[in-house]
Formats: structure tokens, sequence, C-alpha cells
């Protein structure tokens, strides 16, 4: 049976629906009520409910309050909001805390049951869902030998050298050998969507992190193709969520990388839009019918255009990126307040997500975010829209320039990394970034704008330097060299010094014994 507890400042409402409703035969227990949040928090720690239901206004602690709190301490209970207040301001904070159901009183015993007998549903899904993430990851644990989908994952984390991810793929029967290379990552909310069509379609290999997500590795032998062939996949995946609203995909696509160690970059990409999608998923949970319409107007701006101008944009361009990702709203006939409200929560929840992803959501800086985010449910005009997106987008930018000599303490600290540890075959720019405590693709384009080089690039300098050095003082054979500067496979080590020098390493030996002659 699933616990609920009942928090309502009003005795006839409490008594009301404790007699209103078949508890038990519906497979609930009541464990008790109480009359404001600050009541009910000791109690809720002592009878542990699956589920409270709470009134929104009350004295000395509300309902969102408690929701706050609940949210933070016991992250699993299942929040039912009772309101009788029908205003954006309530159902904004609301879907931020994230909350299971938001009704309008008043609400009939039938209605109460099913929204119960609904959050009931989520809470079983929930176990049967953890129950197989456990018993996955306990199976994963006891199982030694290397598996095709833990490969994948790993190629993915960017774990291996070229020569050791394309042996590895021979082993497991895959064919992995291609030009280029992107990623794809899906996951369904309905287990009625199949994803299968991209694997039928096109080719890719295909595995899975997680219950319901599924990601494809995708392959071609050229950039334009497989750029359209994206593009063309993002475009099904839109339409498909624009028709079925009730069954949401969240997706990430990364970009074309050339070579099979650029799968990494692909990969933490598109892991990284998918996050973002995810987060704004969550905050729109909570949707009305007369709100699809307005959901559907947000497939009309393209999120992962406002996350690159929020790492690479200029206070310059500002006011011009503005009205390019707004334009759709500059004309009257789709600019409804539900419409212009969800597209401004959106803006703002990405933005809010960017600042808190790389460490710049300070106290003042949010403090300012916040205080502009209240008036956002007002704002009708589009010229009013294109204010309060340059006053975000400036507070934002503006925070991103003053951690600039921090990125200069990273990027140093990320070259001190490779000095020391570029003989371990295993490093990778996911090693890197776990080093520095920032996300993987932050770090590669970090890397990439203040040195100019990619960060592979520097660690294959670094070790080609090393091995130079070695074949002048020592007499190890090349195969040793190989393994001391962190090349498992002495062929690609040969061909990738060449590479780089231009000349073999018995042709580089041979000229520096020879300048020593002299």
């Amino acid at each position: 049976m699933k616990k609920v507890f009942l928090v309502d400042d009003e005795v006839n409402i409490r008594e009301g629906i404790k007699n209103s409703l078949d508890w038990e035969n519906n497979g609930l227990f009541f464990c008790g009520s109480a009359s404001d949040g600050e009541v009910a928090l000791p109690l809720i720690e002592k009878h542990q409910p699956d589920i409270v239901i709470t009134d929104i206004k009350m004295p000395f602690m509300d309902g969102l309050e408690l929701s706050r709190i609940l949210r933070s301490r016991f992250p699993s209970i299942k929040i039912i909001i009772l309101s009788g207040h029908d205003e954006f301001d309530y159902a904004r904070e609301a879907m931020r805390i994230q909350i299971t159901e938001y009704c309008l009183k008043p609400v009939s015993s039938q209605d109460l049951q099913e929204i119960l007998s609904r959050v009931v549903s989520q809470i079983n899904l929930e176990e049967i869902k953890n129950k197989r993430l456990y018993d996955l990851e306990s199976q994963a644990l006891q199982n030694k030998s290397e598996s095709r989908d833990k490969y994948l994952y790993d190629l993915c984390e960017g774990t291996y050298t070229s020569s050791e991810a394309i042996k590895k793929a021979s082993n497991l029967n895959l064919s992995m050998i291609s030009s280029y290379y992107y990623i794809v990552i899906v996951e369904a909310t309905s287990e009625s969507y199949s994803m299968d069509w991209i694997e039928n379609e096109f080719n890719c290999v295909r595995f899975s992190r997680k219950l319901k997500e599924s990601i494809f590795i995708m392959m071609g032998e050229t950039k334009e193709l497989l750029e359209q062939e994206s593009e063309l996949i993002r475009k099904r995946l839109i339409s498909y969520e624009e028709d079925h609203l009730e069954n949401s995909l969240i997706f990430g696509i990364g970009g074309v990388e050339s070579r099979i160690r650029g799968i990494a970059l692909s990969f933490a990409e598109a892991d990284e839009e998918k996050n973002y999608s995810s987060i704004i998923h969550k905050y729109n949970s909570k949707e009305t019918d007369r709100d699809i319409e307005s959901k559907k107007a947000l497939y009309q701006f393209k999120r992962k255009d406002l996350i690159h101008f929020l790492k690479t944009g200029q206070l310059c361009d500002i006011n011009q990126f503005a009205r390019s990702y707004s334009a759709y709203l500059e004309d009257a006939n789709n600019r409804s307040p539900f419409i212009t409200y969800y597209f401004l929560m959106d803006f703002t929840i990405t933005i809010t997500h960017y600042l808190k992803e790389f460490e710049m959501a300070k106290l003042e800086v949010m403090q300012k975010i916040n205080t502009l985010e209240m008036k956002a449910s007002w704002i009708r005009k589009y010229q009013d829209v294109l204010t309060y997106m340059e006053d975000m987008l400036e507070i934002t930018l503006a925070s991103r320039e003053s951690v600039i000599g921090k990125n200069g303490s990273i990027i140093q600290k990320v070259k001190e990394y490779i000095h020391e540890n570029y003989h371990n075959q295993q490093l990778s720019l996911q090693h890197a970034a776990e080093e520095v405590n920032v996300n993987a693709s932050y770090l590669s384009h970090l890397f990439s704008q203040e040195t100019g080089h990619t960060l592979i690039e520097y660690l294959t300098t670094t070790r080609i330097n090393c091995a130079k050095e070695l074949l002048k003082t020592t007499n190890s054979k090349t195969y040793e060299i190989a393994n001391l500067v962190g090349y498992s496979d002495s062929h690609y080590f040969c061909r990738t010094f060449k590479k780089v020098t231009g000349m073999t390493t018995r042709q580089f030996k041979n000229q520096s014994s020879s300048n020593i002659s002299v």
C-alpha cells in the first residue's frame, strides 16, 4: 500500500478528503494530516509517506515552501498541489519545483481518486524501472568480460586509442571503420515509440546505457552526407514530438567528426544537448489542453543555437541574435500570451542550466536572473520580448567573461595533467575533463579556443616530443618507446611519429646520432 499524507489549513477539507475516499480498496493508506507545512514536516519525516497532498496557500509555511523542502529532503515523495489560485506565478513555481500533479479547487472525490491512481501508477513504474536498473547494474558488475554495450559506451567516452577501438570492435564482430561519425541519443517516455527506423534506414550501431534510451553511432563516407542525414533525423524526431506531445521524446545530436576518436567529441555534444532538453521537458511537464499549441511553437526555436551563442557569442551581437532567435514571435499572429510565456520560460531555463553547468551561477548573478524572470509572465509586446532576452544575455555573457581568468587556470591544469599522465594509454578527453571538474564538450571547445589546438592534438604532440627525447638519449627499441609514451600499438605509434615529424623513428635516430658525432 502507498501511504498518503494531507496538508491543508481548513479542517473541513482535511476531514472531507479523509472520509470521502475508499483508501484501502485503492491500495492506499491515509497515514496522517496537518494544518500547515511547518507542522507537517516532522510528521512526514516520521510516517515517510509515498504521496503528499498539500494546499498551496496556508499560514506559517505554505504549500510551495513545503514542496521545496520535500524535494530537497525526500526527493522520492510525489507531491500533489491543490490550489484555489489559477495564476501563472503559482503554476510556474510548481513546474520549477517539479510537482507531480497540480489541480485547482474545488476537486471532487472522484477526480482526486483518479489523480491518486495516476500517481500510484507512476510510482509503480518507477519502482519497476529502478529494480530493472539495479538488476542490470548488478549483472554488469558480476560480468567481468567485455560486453558489446560496455565497449560502445567506453568508445563514446573516449577510453580507447584508434587502434585499440578497431581491434576490440573486430573481436566483438562490430564494423566500426568509417571516414566520418556522429552521435544520436534518443530517450522516449512512451514504450510504444520505436526507434528502429534509425537503425533500419541508416548505417549505424545502436546500444543503450539505460532503459528507454538508445544511442546511435552513425557512420558515413562524406561529411556533407552525414550533416544532411543528421538534419533529416532531427526533423523527423521533432515532427513526431509535435504530433505526439503526450509521448515526449528527449534527444541530442552531435556534430560530424572525422576518425574514430572523434566519436567522443560528438557524443559529448549530443549528451549535452539531450541534458538541456531534459531540463526543459521536466519544467514543462505540467500541461493543459490549451497549452499544447503553445508548446508546439517551441519547435520553431533551435535551442542548440542558443547554447552555442551562450558559449561563443559576443556582447555586440546580442541584439542581432535575440532578433534572429525570436523571429517567429515578431508576427503578432504567432504571439499569444501562452506562446510568449513558454518561449521565455524555455529561454530562461536554458540560460539558468548553462550558468549552473559551467559554475557561473553565483548568488548575485542568479538574483539578477530571478528579478528579470518575475516579469516574464506579463510580457506581451515583441519589443518587450527582445528587451528581456537582451538583458538576460548581457548578464550571462558578462558572467562568462568574468571567468576567463579561471579558464586560463583550467587550461594550465589540463596541460600539467597531460604532461604527468601522457604515458597512460587510456588517457582521454573525458579523463582530463573529470580531472578539472568540467563538461567534456565544454573543455574541448575551451581548449581549442584558448590554444588553437584540440586536446588530442596537444596530447599527441606531447607524446611524440617525449618519444623524440627517448630516441635521442636511450637505446630502447621502438615498441618499448611506444609503450613508454602511451601507445599500445607500435605500428600506430610509428605512423603517428612520421605524420608529426616527417621522418621514421629510424631516420630520426640516425639524424640525431649524426648531429652528436659532428
